[in-house]
C-alpha cells in the first residue's frame, strides 16, 4: 500500500524531530545561559521522547482515518520509532558532534519517556472516547 503524501500526515511529529535533533546535536556551548541541577538533561531527554510519542499517536491517528493501518504499523511508528531515534542519537553523538558523549543512561531516560507518553496518550484518548459515547 502505498500513499503519496504519507508524510504530510506527520508534519507536527517532523517538526518535534527536528527540533530533538537540533538540541541533541548542537554544541553544549549553546545552553550556557540555562540554569541546570543534577540530572537534569534526563529530565529533558523523557520530556522530548514523551512529546514525540504523543504527537506520533495524534498524527498517526489522523493518518488512520483516512487509510486502513495495523497494529503492528502503529508500534513501528508510535512507539519502536523513537526508541530507535534515542539510540540512534546516543550513537552518532560522539562519533560526528564532538564534544558530545553517549550516555545509556539518556537512553534510558528516551525509552522512559516513550513509555510515558504512550501512556499518558491513551489516558487521554481513552477519557475522549469515553465522553464521546455518554
Amino acid at each position: 500500500m502505498q500513499h503519496k503524501y504519507y508524510f504530510l500526515y506527520y508534519w507536527k511529529s517532523v517538526i518535534v524531530i527536528a527540533v530533538i535533533f537540533y538540541l541533541s546535536f548542537a554544541s553544549p556551548s549553546t545552553f550556557k545561559g540555562i540554569p541546570t541541577f543534577e540530572n537534569e538533561d534526563k529530565l529533558v531527554h523523557l520530556f522530548m521522547y514523551g512529546g514525540l510519542t504523543g504527537i506520533l499517536m495524534i498524527d498517526f491517528r489522523q493518518y488512520a482515518r483516512y487509510f486502513q493501518t495495523t497494529v503492528i504499523t502503529f508500534i513501528l511508528i508510535c512507539l519502536a520509532l523513537p526508541v530507535f531515534l534515542g539510540g540512534a542519537v546516543e550513537i552518532i553523538q560522539p562519533a560526528f558532534f564532538p564534544p558530545r558523549t553517549a550516555d545509556w543512561m539518556d537512553w534510558f531516560s528516551d525509552v522512559a519517556g516513550v513509555l510515558a507518553g504512550w501512556f499518558f496518550m491513551s489516558l487521554i484518548t481513552h477519557k475522549a472516547f469515553k465522553r464521546k459515547i455518554k
